[in-house]
């Protein structure tokens, strides 16, 4: 099985930068502008942590947070066809998604949590932060991509949108709804990953996280890292077999790009 999957990270780490590489092009339009927002206009306005530490959070969140995430059979219909009635095959495909999203987003958010550890002479924080960014998103990931197995979307040019604008509901609402959806649901996936860490660091003093001893931010980190790659690989098997379930309706949409 780790051949096969190799090989399928491999397949899908070609085919993502190929024309118009929508996938790259989106992870790294926001990097963009979550830097923009964070060095140009009042933190505050758009983030809960304003400080050091919640720029490479928050440029992790941006970067994963985004229909890559979601609308994960409607990227390349062709293949997914192929695998809809093999749970094992899609659900190595899926698994393959989002390690290609996690090579192109961790890499970068390490460094930069690595210069920020570096210039507030906080290598344990950093440790901690980097640990988080690359292991915490994989079960998020997992969680997020069931919005694009029960709500694909067709990824047609605005002009067809606007064309095919009198279909308002199908071609308008729907897809400006599953555009803005990830925003939401992968914070909230993280969440649901983070939960039992979140509840400890709850219960420490009003100190913060800072103040937890070595001992107790490597469990912290264990346990979020356990939780999340248990729920990485059942939420996409699960998200597997119900795609499989659901094969003739999902065939008759991804066939058809005039759905919108």
């Amino acid at each position: 099985m780790r051949r096969e999957l190799a090989a399928t990270v491999g397949s899908e780490w070609s085919r993502a930068w190929r024309w118009p590489a929508q996938v790259p092009l989106t992870v790294f339009g926001n990097a963009l502008l979550v830097t923009a927002a964070w060095f140009l206009i009042p933190r505050s306005w758009l983030f809960d942590f304003t400080g050091p530490w919640g720029y490479p959070a928050a440029l992790a969140g941006w970067m994963y947070a985004d229909v890559s995430a979601t609308n994960v059979l409607a990227q390349d219909p062709g293949d997914v066809l192929d695998k809809l009635t093999d749970v094992g095959g899609l659900a190595r495909l899926l698994w393959a998604k989002t390690v290609v999203l996690w090579l192109l987003v961790a890499p970068v958010c390490v460094l930069v949590a690595l210069v920020v550890g570096f210039m507030e002479s906080d290598p344990a924080t950093a440790a901690m932060l980097i640990a988080c960014i690359c292991v915490v998103p994989f079960g998020a990931l997992g969680l997020s991509a069931w919005v694009g197995v029960f709500f694909p979307y067709h990824q047609n040019a605005l002009r067809w949108r606007w064309a095919h604008r009198h279909r308002f509901r199908s071609v308008i609402v729907r897809w400006g709804v599953l555009v803005v959806l990830p925003y939401a649901v992968f914070p909230a996936a993280v969440v649901v990953v983070l939960l039992v860490p979140l509840l400890v660091v709850h219960l420490v003093p009003p100190t913060g996280i800072t103040s937890l001893t070595g001992d107790a931010r490597l469990g912290l980190v264990v346990t979020s890292a356990a939780v999340s790659i248990v729920v990485w690989f059942a939420a996409l098997r699960a998200a597997a077999v119900f795609a499989g379930r659901r094969s003739a309706q999902l065939e008759a949409y991804l066939t058809d790009t005039e759905k919108g």
